[in-house]
């Protein structure tokens, strides 16, 4: 007679397989979760950051000095100078003729802009300084800054 070699795997060599591919997996998949909670994060944060440039930017481009004397207009198509901006407040990002930007409804954007600091050859009365702060969904607030001049 001849004798047979049994060939396969005994139950608890599988078990023990099946168990670390299961540890493994969870390993790889939880890594790779983090990273797309990172990188939804990084894209949120970059969004904020073009909302304050976009306010940045259009502020930078109104006047100094109010050019027709009347301070404080009412609305912000009507805003021509820079200090109007102070204390605005947007609950969704808009544009210049107050339209909400796609995708912007879920961010608010406060603005002040206030005296700045006597720079070498600028006296503080002819320095502003415009703060765009942007709160995004969960809460997390960003700030950015620019420097105006008199001209």
């Amino acid at each position: 007679m001849q004798s047979r070699q049994m060939t396969g795997f005994a139950l608890v060599e599988a078990i023990i397989a099946i168990t670390i591919v299961a540890i493994a997996a969870t390993t790889i998949l939880a890594q790779i979760s983090q990273t797309n909670i990172q990188s939804g994060r990084s894209l949120v944060q970059a969004q904020a950051a073009f909302i304050a440039n976009a306010y940045i930017s259009e502020i930078a481009a109104r006047p100094f000095v109010d050019p027709d004397g009347v301070d404080g207009e009412a609305g912000r198509r009507l805003f021509d100078d820079v200090d109007d901006y102070h204390g605005l407040t947007d609950v969704g990002a808009r544009d210049g003729n107050g339209n909400l930007i796609p995708g912007g409804n879920q961010f608010t954007t406060r603005i002040s802009v206030t005296s700045g600091n006597a720079l070498p050859g600028v006296p503080a009365a002819d320095t502003l300084v415009v703060n765009v702060t942007v709160t995004d969904p969960v809460g997390a607030a960003m700030t950015m800054s620019a420097l105006r001049l008199r001209p």
